[in-house]
């Protein structure tokens, strides 16, 4: 007797009860298939989603998830808009290519197959599945936990120093673009001494606050994280009686739309006796006289920069508004080899990475920078406040910038033990830093045409 080839069987004729079997069983181990929640979404969702969607989760520069994917019922009302950000890669936020996989610290990058699981689970019906399974999870969802927003409310822990404004700031209604510079006072006794920062974090006071920068505390953006710096790397704050903040606030006009801002700032210091190397500069880089002409949808502009000194790259920090494409550092070393340092094709002016390396990597004396920055000011970019309009550098949010700051020091090691004498050149430094924001401190109404502050410390 022959055996029927699949062919013959799905054409063979069957009876009404053994075809209703057969779909029976066919719909039964379709359902078996289907992933579920609790087994299948949760450990992917708790590897690489809830350090920021989780219960309460924490603020990012001002971003907070809008739901807890620990969460079934959460997560099955939000499946088709999870879907959605994974098929686009608008989720989990990067921006740094694949290429860059394993290069820098807290990469968000999701792997293939658990982007492909996540959206079967989806178009399966976003089924619940055994709550029980989540028991076989606790181990791995008590160190992701774990990595998210601490008891203390900052990231960094608890904070050896906290500044902030001595009354909150108020952005009237008829404000939409607003760039004070304000002084966060120390606590009385709390900063007598110079000191070294370990770890800074900025804490806007929400989401109108396009950016904070200071001369010792960074730069604070959407989505941005606190400064750690690797072992040895620091940021000398000196003895002074406040810290002086560029403030740029950016919101809509209207009756009611006025807010009240309490964004502080939170240190942590190296302790007496540890060694400070490299003291880390900064340097904007910014890039202007260029003009992007309405409704053009890929606009380029490049720049380059001499490295005069052999220096270790820490990071860097792509910075443009709302028709900020894509951006790309690239190195050319004295022998004319060239390297992409970071390429991001897809630029979201909502999270501002700050790229960090691993290991911090050497560039040697000689060497050139050449940064690229290409623009979307047309129609279908539906971020774009005005595609009818041409766009130059400017400090409001609806105008356009095209910088590309790091982060860095020289090679060669300083030894300085924290606690003995102080070097008195890094010590002026660091003082004229902020003495240069403190002079600007009564300029709460910039003028319009008033742009020399961004000439080192913006974004």
């Amino acid at each position: 007797m022959k055996t029927a080839t699949p062919s013959r069987l799905l054409s063979a004729p069957l009876s009404i009860p053994l075809a209703l079997a057969l779909l029976t069983a066919a719909n039964g181990s379709q359902a078996q298939e289907a992933p579920t929640f609790y087994e299948d979404a949760l450990p992917v969702f708790m590897k690489n989603c809830v350090a920021c969607h989780q219960p309460e989760g924490p603020d990012v520069g001002g971003i907070s998830a809008p739901m807890s994917l620990m969460d079934y019922d959460q997560a099955r009302i939000w499946a088709p808009l999870i879907k959605n950000a994974l098929a686009t890669g608008y989720m989990p936020p990067w921006g740094a290519h694949e290429r860059h996989r394993g290069e820098f610290k807290a990469e968000r990058y999701i792997d293939k197959d658990e982007k492909e699981l996540l959206i079967a689970w989806v178009d399966g019906g976003a089924l619940e599945g055994d709550p029980a399974a989540a028991a076989d999870e606790q181990g791995l969802l008590s160190s992701i936990v774990g990595a998210g927003m601490p008891e203390s409310g900052w990231w960094i822990g608890e904070p050896d120093l906290v500044v902030e404004f001595e009354r909150p700031v108020h952005v009237p209604d008829e404000v939409e673009d607003w760039q004070p510079t304000i002084q966060m006072h120390y606590p009385e006794g709390a900063h007598s001494n110079p000191r070294w920062i370990s770890k800074a974090e900025l804490d806007p006071g929400g989401p109108w606050v396009h950016h904070i920068v200071s001369s010792h505390m960074g730069v604070g953006v959407p989505g941005r994280g606190p400064f750690t710096y690797p072992e040895g790397w620091g940021v000398l704050l000196p003895e002074d009686p406040f810290i002086t903040v560029n403030m740029h606030y950016h919101k809509d006009t209207g009756e009611g739309t006025g807010v009240y801002d309490s964004t502080r700032a939170g240190f942590e210091f190296y302790d007496d006796g540890d060694v400070i190397d490299y003291v880390v500069e900064t340097n904007l880089l910014p890039h202007r006289g260029w003009t992007i002409p309405a409704g053009d949808p890929d606009y380029r502009v490049d720049n380059t920069h001499e490295i005069e000194e052999d220096i270790y790259l820490l990071s860097m920090g792509p910075h443009m508004h709302y028709r900020g494409k894509a951006m790309r550092y690239e190195l050319e070393y004295p022998d004319g080899e060239r390297e992409t340092l970071l390429w991001v094709p897809k630029y979201d002016f909502n999270w501002q990475f700050l790229y960090e390396y691993k290991e911090p990597k050497f560039i040697p004396a000689g060497s050139t920078m050449h940064m690229s920055w290409w623009f979307d000011n047309s129609e279908a970019n539906r971020w774009n406040p005005d595609p009818t309009a041409d766009v130059e550098y400017g400090p409001a949010t609806t105008d356009e910038m095209a910088n590309a700051r790091i982060y860095y020091a020289p090679a060669t090691p300083r030894g300085i033990v924290v606690g003995r004498d102080m070097p008195q050149d890094v010590l002026e430094k660091a003082r004229a830093a902020e003495q240069l924001r403190r002079e600007r401190a009564d300029l709460l109404d910039l003028t319009e045409d008033d742009f020399g502050w961004l000439t080192e410390d913006s974004p």
